[in-house]
């Protein structure tokens, strides 16, 4: 065989085996996020273990909210009421389950609140606290160290990760992102910008639509004063608006997967695949983006919908303000069907022995 031919022969094997190959098999880490759960719980003290620890139905699995500390009450473990020893562990925790990425937005947003804190102060030093890095709550609902169903939450000012592990899969939605200011005008951190791909991304596929798209894109003129599936508000969309992607050319579509992966990529490796691999497997076709908000230097708003994806994105003017510059972002990642595990714990129900005994 004359050397060329050897070449093309052997390229054409090395291709047909790659395509035999097996796609990967992406599993969730549950054996890590339950050891760093157990590691937390056993790291409390008895009091504050008995604090932090929920039934998997009780009803403060559901509640959280993105306001202050003065103005909704949590439960759990704050981090203010922990050793340093203790806030080691829930960091461990938070990495168990978080990208490299969403642990610096995670952490980040609790840092901002923390400057937040030292503003009020300045302005009101006899006040109650309503912001800072200790002000944010963690609860494990079921028990990591013998349940197969059990989840846990982190909870405080713009920032909510709800997490239920069931069995060998993991579901990370809903969960809540927020940063004010969103990007710091001054002071040593002058520029800091916790949320900026969220907001860049989303601007970015909205100026590349031409007209036409424009018209389907566009739901409003006026960006709503907040996402519209917040807290307590996970059922308030039923059927997605505005342009489906169906109608967006290949580069635009690049431009819409790349800000779905913003979102997904919060997560661990493993997690976030098997998240992209669920809002995919409905069809692209099938997710529509939404625009709110055509003013020069107005608040604006765009959303993300298909079968089993929300992510919402709102930069509006800061608390109390209807002027200045707008500097203060929302966001929130949901799954239809599938928030706080819903779906994964049905299927569980059906398919598990001791449950189908159960009279």
């Amino acid at each position: 065989m004359k050397p060329l031919a050897l070449v093309a022969c052997l390229l054409v094997s090395i291709t047909v085996a790659h395509a035999q190959e097996p796609k990967e098999q992406h599993k969730a880490p549950v054996t890590e996020i339950r050891q760093s759960a157990v590691a937390f719980l056993e790291g409390l003290s008895p009091e504050l273990r008995k604090q932090a620890m929920f039934t998997l139905d009780d009803k403060e699995r559901r509640a959280w909210s993105n306001l202050p500390a003065t103005s909704f009450k949590r439960e759990g473990v704050s981090f203010k009421e922990m050793s340093p020893e203790q806030k080691s562990l829930a960091h461990q925790l938070l990495q168990s389950t978080l990208s490299s990425q969403g642990y610096l937005k995670t952490t980040g947003i609790m840092h901002l609140d923390e400057i937040l804190k030292s503003l009020a102060e300045k302005r009101r030093p006899n006040n109650t606290p309503m912001f800072g890095h200790d002000l944010y709550w963690i609860g494990i609902f079921g028990d990591p160290a013998k349940d197969k169903s059990w989840g846990w939450q982190l909870d405080g000012h713009h920032l909510a990760l709800n997490i239920t592990v069931v069995g060998d899969e993991v579901s990370v939605r809903p969960a809540f992102m927020g940063s004010d200011p969103a990007r710091l005008p001054e002071g040593t951190y002058s520029g800091w910008n916790v949320q900026g791909a969220e907001d860049e991304k989303g601007k970015r596929l909205f100026a590349s639509l031409d007209d036409k798209q424009r018209s389907k894109a566009v739901i409003d003129k006026v960006a709503p004063r907040d996402v519209i599936t917040g807290p307590t508000r996970g059922d308030q969309l039923k059927t997605p608006t505005g342009l489906p992607a169906s109608d967006l050319n290949a580069g635009q579509r690049r431009l819409l997967m790349s800000l779905i992966d913003e979102y997904v990529h919060n997560y661990e490796h493993n997690i976030a695949h098997i998240q992209l691999d669920r809002i995919l497997k409905s069809g692209l076709d099938k997710i529509h983006f939404a625009w709110a908000g055509t003013g020069e230097g107005k608040p604006y708003y765009y959303r993300i919908h298909g079968p089993t994806v929300i992510i919402e994105f709102d930069n509006h003017f800061p608390p109390g303000r209807s002027s200045g510059p707008v500097n203060h972002i929302h966001t929130v990642f949901r799954e239809p069907g599938n928030d706080y595990g819903e779906d994964l714990l049905k299927k569980h129900l059906l398919e598990s022995p001791h449950h189908q005994n159960q009279p």
